[in-house]
């Protein structure tokens, strides 16, 4: 294995790179914070101040020999070799006062305050805490009973005291200054000779970045958690119950139930473990290099069978009349505890068949199932809690996971032994649960012994009890701010039984008003999100006894608590999740919802909307699933839309036509039936093609029952839509605007393939016929982003422009919503519009005025002012000109009364649409470039917010590279326009400016003898830009970037396509 220093020199080309790549332009810029351990004790951390600029320029040759001496000096602290080492440094960072901060801080939920502390020091500039050391040393938790964040100001002095010494300790007085500070980094692991770039995402923060969950990480979470809980249990057969990490607490109390359902979990886990290695298949090491080995698994029973025993012999105490219970240490009998014994027990039993453990096991369930019948009341509701001595009920009712554990549990056991008294037992629980509304509880333990008992019992009334009880959640389960592992476990359950409904077509109409693809949407989501609560190295570092926790799952919010229960519901969890992942297997309930989202279109609406004529007549219970006018657009199931026998171009030809019928197209739309009729497929005649298009967009509208959202603007458009879209997505089902299609015909198209079920349309609508686009949409919303001098020569002023564009809510209802721009010069012209149609209106901007106010902005971070209330917003997109789209879908949202938290987290999560931002690598000669690919369109407004957000860009200037091509459209003042960019172009401090196009020609002219800009070039047009990166002629540095921004016409798009194949 290779030396730890050795490791950091082999790695040290690429963190240079990566810093480089992004951080500070602040005070912070050249600091560095590294944090060592050697997995025994907890990590010492270190922060190195630089001279200005000496990151970022050089070769990092005095930054490595200082980091190398302040690793050796770190080392002497652990008895153990080194094994992690984590790097961070500032990406983004504020000024405030103490007690500003205190304030800040009740904004959180406790241990969800994500950022660093910075307070000034004595004799170092800045004594940096970064947000794993603060809540490793749970300096901002005040206790299991306070909800939000705060300073413990004991624990915080305690720790600057250790890290920077006493006579560096704060005053901590009100007006103290402090710095709060986010940072990125990365993260080096000697045992695995692996880097790994940390996350910036604000719930992600600290823990190494990874793709969407496969089943090979999938697979490997369940082994090393498999692994960690089986240490847990003793020698003796306990567990070690728990540990509160930040000080290495072991929880002092016991659960017995909690014994065997982390016994039942740690079997789950084995089994697929044990299976893994039967069927070869291999899980990753994204994690540890630890393998799959049977000798292993080996010893991982033993332990679960010691477990077992112990739990045999000591919790469970035997009755004359054949019942059997469990004994809590306090002497309670409950109800869930029978339930997870038999669980655990029934598990033990199907995994080893032959085993006489087994049989024991076994004959012990019928005996903790009669006690648990015995607890069920004449009504079918059960007494959860009994005196272990006399047998007298101690509590009628405690939570309602006892009574899903035992219908659970006694149907599992029904499963092996087919005794008809614990399905009748569970039969009338269920006639309890039904009548009383447990489905309201939204439990993981119901869905599981509802899935089960369908098995068995395919009744209408538990299918539809197991949809109600996932019914509304949908939000909550993908949105919830804490991992609460539960929801997976419920969402994987519920699974199991839409598959089991498969079975059964008549009873679909359960799911009628259930949106199965926004279920799935929400499983994905919380499975994926519980990656935050695993305590990956990076983060177990910085606790007192890392070894003790690595592999684990904690609850942040608990501080940061590991228990055998905590670890057991996402072992669960995630072991089930393999098997979906791994088989792919979903409902047809999905495809089916997706066939019959457009219930608009039947065969009389379809021919009375276009006046149209059957000359096939389609079958009763036909069901297209949208409309295919050009080639691209067609999928299965389409209606297609011939090109009229007097046009040239345009919509289908007869070939397309012919070949879409070939692959399922539902039904034809022509003004030609003499050259269609032999094609087989119904045949609609109508009079225009084009008229028809529109009429049936608007049988989609008149059908559709959500909201529908207009967007329209100079600039900025299409990104708004696509982030707007995503924000709604999470609260509910979204369609959108595809292939920017914001003209009538392209608007109708959009409409007439939107799923009727979703709960959100948000339509892209262009100057173009306005009026027109407007009656299409009627928006529910309407969102004007910007007026600026684009297509003039069609509309020759920008009041024009303006009161073209509010145009945009002539269609909408009187109270409806306008969310419009205050920055807009013409702000007042489309006000008066808005009042006219007695709209809502809200406005957001800079503007002092702006009901949503951006008040401060740096690298896609902003504080932004929603009526008067402060709030963080966070971008990974960036440019300032995002983060303003960003207000109008916040200004949406709070006038809604939406949910603002999961819009929120959307928008951290939101990435830039291909040509209007986007970025990807690549290479030139043989360096690797970044690329910011803005060449879909281009105005001044545009032109002018790339250029201010290359300008904040954390790369140096030389190795800034401009690639700027003509903005189209721009009619008499298209010169001066091009003239008016010189300023913002040399702002950029581009090291390289390659001006493409003849409009480009006059900036050239103008910049050239300024003699600012090292590397100035003008070409005629896209290909020549490309010839200038394939001839090498380009002084281009190592970790270059590229921002390239024009119109459309101007061909910059073929240089993209050109660089993306460059490797």
């Amino acid at each position: 294995m290779t030396s730890f220093p050795t490791l950091f020199t082999d790695y040290l080309p690429q963190i240079q790179a990566l810093y480089k790549q992004q951080h500070s332009a602040g005070e912070f810029a050249d600091t560095l914070i590294i944090s060592l351990s050697s997995g025994e004790k907890r990590a010492k951390c270190a922060s190195l101040f630089f001279d200005k600029d000496e990151l970022t320029s050089g070769d990092w040759q005095v930054v490595k020999t200082r980091i190398e001496n302040k690793i050796s000096a770190l080392a002497k602290h652990f008895e153990q070799p080194l094994k992690w080492l984590k790097m961070e440094w500032v990406i983004s960072e504020s000024a405030m006062k103490w007690a500003e901060l205190q304030q800040e801080l009740r904004k959180y939920k406790r241990n969800y305050f994500r950022s660093g502390i910075a307070f000034k020091g004595v004799t170092s500039p800045w004594l940096m805490a970064t947000e794993m050391e603060l809540n490793a040393h749970a300096a901002l938790y005040l206790g299991a009973d306070k909800p939000l964040a705060g300073i413990n100001q004991a624990n915080l002095e305690r720790y600057l005291k250790g890290r920077f010494s006493s006579k560096q300790m704060p005053d901590f007085k009100d007006d103290m200054p402090v710095k709060v500070f986010v940072t990125t980094g990365v993260f080096l692991d000697a045992d695995t000779q692996q880097l790994r770039i940390l996350s910036t995402l604000p719930r992600q923060h600290g823990r190494r970045q990874l793709a969407a969950l496969t089943p090979e990480i999938t697979g490997e979470l369940v082994h090393l958690s498999t692994l960690y809980l089986s240490r847990q249990i003793e020698e003796s057969g306990l567990f070690q119950y728990g540990h509160f990490p930040c000080f290495d607490k072991p929880i002092p109390t016991y659960n017995t139930l909690r014994h065997a359902s982390s016994t039942y979990a740690l079997l789950e886990g084995l089994e697929l473990c044990q299976q893994l290695i039967a069927s070869g298949d291999t899980v990753a090491t994204e994690i540890s290099l630890i393998t799959l080995n049977a000798a292993e698994l080996d010893a991982v029973q033993q332990r679960v069978e010691s477990a077992i025993d112990y739990f045999v012999v000591h919790n469970i105490r035997h009755y004359a009349d054949g019942r059997a219970y469990v004994l809590e240490i306090n002497n309670e009998i409950k109800l869930g505890a029978n339930a997870v014994a038999i669980l655990a027990f029934v598990k033990y039993a199907q995994m080893f068949p032959q085993n006489d453990r087994s049989l024991r096991l076994l004959g012990l369930c019928d005996k903790l199932a009669a006690g648990m019948v015995a607890m069920q009341e004449e009504n079918g509701s059960f007494v959860h809690i009994l005196n272990g001595e006399t047998l007298e009920v101690m509590a009628k009712t405690r939570t309602i996971y006892y009574d899903g554990e035992a219908a659970f549990g006694l149907m599992r056991l029904y499963g092996v032994t087919q005794d008809p008294r614990w399905l009748a037992c569970v039969e009338k629980a269920f006639d309890f649960f039904i009548t009383n509304h447990h489905e309201k509880a939204h439990d993981h333990w119901l869905s599981y012994c509802s899935n089960e008992l369908v098995r068995y019992k395919p009744e209408r009334r538990y299918f539809q009890f197991a949809v109600d009880n996932v019914k509304g959640y949908l939000n909550f389960i993908q949105n919830r701010l804490t991992t609460f592992p539960t929801l997976l476990e419920l969402c994987m359950a519920f699974h199991k039984m839409l598959l089991k409904l498969d079975e059964f077509p008549e009873y679909q109409d359960v799911l009628d008003d259930f949106d199965v693809a926004a279920f799935y949407t929400a499983l994905h989501t919380r499975a994926n999100y519980l990656l935050n609560g695993f305590f990956f190295p990076e983060n177990a570092m910085h606790f007192a006894n890392p070894n003790n926790i690595l592999h684990g799952f904690f609850i942040r919010h608990h501080a940061f608590r590991v228990r055998i229960d905590d670890v057991e519901h996402y072992l669960s969890g995630f072991v089930h999740y393999y098997e979906l992942l791994k088989n792919g297997h979903y409902p047809n309930s999905l495809q089916q919802q997706k066939n019959k989202e457009n219930v608009a279109f039947n065969v009389i609406n379809v021919e009375v909307a276009t006046k149209g004529k059957w000359h096939k007549k389609a079958p009763e219970n036909w069901q297209p699933t949208g409309l295919s006018i050009f080639p691209k657009s067609f999928q299965k199931g389409h209606i297609v839309v011939a090109r009229g026998k007097n046009m040239e171009t345009g919509y289908l030809s007869f070939p397309a036509v012919k070949s879409f019928v070939l692959k399922g197209a539902s039904a034809i739309v022509t003004d030609d039936p003499e050259s269609y009729a032999d094609l087989g497929i119904p045949l609609l005649v109508v009079g225009n093609v084009r008229q028809a298009t529109l009429d049936l967009a608007r049988l989609a509208r008149s059908a559709y029952r959500g909201k529908t959202y207009g967007i329209t603007g100079s600039a900025g458009k299409t990104t708004t839509v696509a982030m707007l879209s995503q924000a709604l997505s999470a609260i509910g089902s979204s369609a959108q605007t595809q292939g920017s299609a914001n003209l009538p015909i392209g608007i109708a198209w959009n409409m007439a393939c939107m799923p009727q079920t979703a709960a959100h349309w948000v339509l892209e609508m262009a100057i173009g016929n306005m009026s027109l686009n407007s009656q299409l949409v009627k928006p529910d919303v309407a969102v004007i982003t910007n007026i600026a001098a684009a297509h003039l020569e069609y509309h020759n002023d920008l009041d024009t422009v303006a009161l073209k564009k509010s145009r945009i809510f002539e269609a909408m209802s009187p109270k409806s919503l306008a969310v419009v721009c205050r920055d807009i010069a013409q702000f007042d012209l489309i006000a008066a519009a808005t009042h006219r149609q007695q709209l809502v209106m809200i406005s957001y901007g800079e503007h002092p005025q702006a009901d949503v106010r951006l008040l401060s902005y740096r690298q896609g971070r902003a504080k932004v002012s929603v009526f008067g209330e402060e709030i963080a917003v966070t971008l990974r997109a960036q440019g300032r000109h995002f983060m303003l789209n960003a207000l109008a879908v916040i200004a949406i949202a709070h006038r809604q009364g939406l949910d603002l938290p999961p819009i929120l987290t959307a928008l951290e999560q939101f990435q830039a649409v291909e040509g209007r931002g986007d970025v990807f690598e690549s290479a030139y000669a043989d360096q690797t470039v970044t690329v910011i690919n803005e060449a879909y369109n281009a105005n001044p407004i545009s032109m002018k917010a790339a250029l201010q957000a290359f300008a904040d860009d954390s790369a140096l200037p030389e190795k800034r590279v401009l690639v700027l091509g003509d903005m189209l459209e721009l009619g008499a003042e298209s010169r001066q326009h091009h003239l008016e960019l010189l300023n913002d172009v040399l702002q950029t401090q581009a090291g390289t400016v390659i001006l493409c196009g003849a409009e480009m020609q006059t900036l050239y002219q103008t910049l050239k003898p300024l003699n600012r800009i090292p590397h100035l070039h003008w070409v005629a047009d896209a290909d020549a830009v490309i010839k200038l990166f394939e001839n090498q002629i380009l002084a281009l540095q190592d970790s270059a970037r590229i921002l390239l921004k024009s119109s459309h016409g101007t061909g910059l798009h073929r240089v993209v396509n050109y660089l993306r194949k460059q490797k």
